[in-house]
């Protein structure tokens, strides 16, 4: 299977580092884009990057992961890992939805690109969107570590 293994390994244990690092880099650009507008024509291109790139590694954990769980059996220690990782997923797909939209939306200084401010939206549009931006990025960062919890503590249960 494509998402059985690399390099001898199982690709999901390779692939699951970049979800551990893309997701929160995004995170903490999403949250400095809405919360330091000063900061938005140098935050904007790079977070709808880091999006990206969260939304494809996300994608490979997850296809990857599946293959791994049906590979070992369907093992029961790691359901739980298996459950937070599909949930993990969903909330990336929001990420990067709303990212989106908040990189098209929300105005600020963005001369990298024209020379020109961007209005952006309506301005109750852009609070919206920002707010739902910052939210979804923390639940974001939240369920990395929880699926990263379950997924550590089922290769090597809870030894301290």
């Amino acid at each position: 299977m494509w998402f059985g293994q690399a390099f001898g390994l199982p690709l999901h244990v390779l692939v699951n580092h970049a979800v551990i690092v893309f997701v929160p880099l995004t995170v903490i650009a999403a949250v400095v884009f809405v919360v330091l507008p000063p900061w938005r024509w140098a935050v904007r291109w790079p977070m709808l990057g880091l999006a990206v790139l969260s939304l494809v590694s996300a994608f490979l954990a997850w296809m990857s992961g599946l293959a791994f769980f049906a590979f070992l059996n369907n093992p029961p220690v790691a359901v739980l890992h298996r459950q937070r990782g599909i949930i993990l997923w969903w909330v990336v797909v929001a990420l990067f939805v709303i990212t989106l939209l908040g990189a098209l939306f929300i105005g600020g200084r963005s001369r990298m690109v024209d020379g020109h401010d961007r209005k952006g939206a309506p301005k109750l549009v852009q609070i919206i969107i920002g707010i739902l931006l910052v939210v979804v990025a923390v639940l974001a960062g939240i369920q990395v570590v929880l699926t990263g919890d379950a997924g550590a503590r089922a290769v090597w249960g809870s030894q301290q």
